[in-house]
């Protein structure tokens, strides 16, 4: 078997569970390039002694789903094509994609990520359903207290609960029509539950806002249509050329102009799939609890 090599193209998706999806789905991608760089002197000073070729992040097209697939918004459609790219993707592939992959360990009921993947939609029919069993199995662990569980990866984050009613939609269509389908078929790799494969695209799990403050970028507040809410997305998007990444063009301004900050955050997505697939030191686990609830890589 081929060993582990970092991908050469990456993709970051951020995903929506809504009736209309497509709108709100939004994917960017990216190519992992050769960029020639100055290498200050040893003494930090402002001359360069030399430049050096090292690999670099390129953001070159972001587009709706709507617009990726040429199809409508609805769910129904939006959804099975975009399990079937990703299942169609080569090796030498990585995605990041903004969704819960897992639930909260005390709520699995089964000892691997896999089998809950399989089980997932004979237990959860619906996205309330998924809210309310979540709900009923937390109050019941938590001896009737109504204290709402977090996954391990979720709290240091300041992420919502999985099955918060904000994300209750984004968590059961991820999980149930995209994730599903696509390991049950062995299609990809998904980490950190599953190792990495030479032979096959991997997935992440990321949250864009978390990359953004990770990154001393603002995280908040860039998600509307007044000035300083394009103001912010202007200063994120200088920020990430400032750590290295080269954005095109016409992806700059389409995020830039997309007052919801999804075309952004498809964005940040591609970045967070980049800096975590640079090895595969991070990409597996020994943690048990991880193993079972997924991980935000970031």
């Amino acid at each position: 078997m081929r060993t582990f090599s970092p991908p050469s193209r990456v993709y970051g998706v951020d995903f929506s569970g809504a009736q209309d999806a497509g709108r709100n789905i939004w994917l960017a991608e990216g190519t992992i390039e050769a960029v020639e760089r100055d290498d200050m002197d040893a003494d930090g000073g402002a001359e360069p002694t030399d430049t050096v070729d090292c690999d670099g992040l390129n953001v070159r097209d972001c587009r709706p789903a709507t617009e990726w697939f040429d199809l409508p918004a609805a769910r129904n459609r939006i959804l099975p094509a975009l399990t079937a790219f990703l299942g169609g993707l080569p090796a030498g592939t990585a995605v990041g994609l903004d969704f819960p992959f897992g639930l909260p360990g005390p709520l699995v009921g089964v000892d691997d990520w896999e089998t809950f993947l399989v089980n997932f939609p004979s237990i959860y029919s619906s996205p309330e359903e998924l809210r309310t069993r979540c709900t009923e199995r937390a109050e019941l662990v938590g001896d009737g207290d109504k204290t709402k569980l977090f996954r391990a990866t979720d709290e240091p984050m300041a992420a919502l609960s999985p099955y918060d009613i904000r994300l209750q939609s984004q968590t059961f269509y991820g999980i149930r029509d995209v994730l599903r389908p696509l390991v049950t078929a062995g299609r990809v790799r998904v980490h950190p539950m599953q190792s990495p494969s030479a032979d096959k695209p991997s997935l992440l799990e990321v949250y864009p806002a978390g990359t953004l403050d990770d990154l001393g970028l603002h995280h908040t507040k860039y998600k509307d249509g007044s000035e300083a809410g394009r103001e912010r997305r202007e200063e994120i998007l200088d920020g990430l050329a400032e750590h290295g990444i080269t954005i095109a063009a016409d992806v700059r301004k389409r995020a830039l102009e997309d007052d919801g900050g999804d075309a952004l955050d498809a964005v940040v997505a591609t970045v967070s799939t980049y800096r975590n697939t640079r090895g595969s030191a991070n990409l597996t686990t020994d943690d048990e609890l991880t193993a079972i609830e997924g991980y935000i890589y970031v």
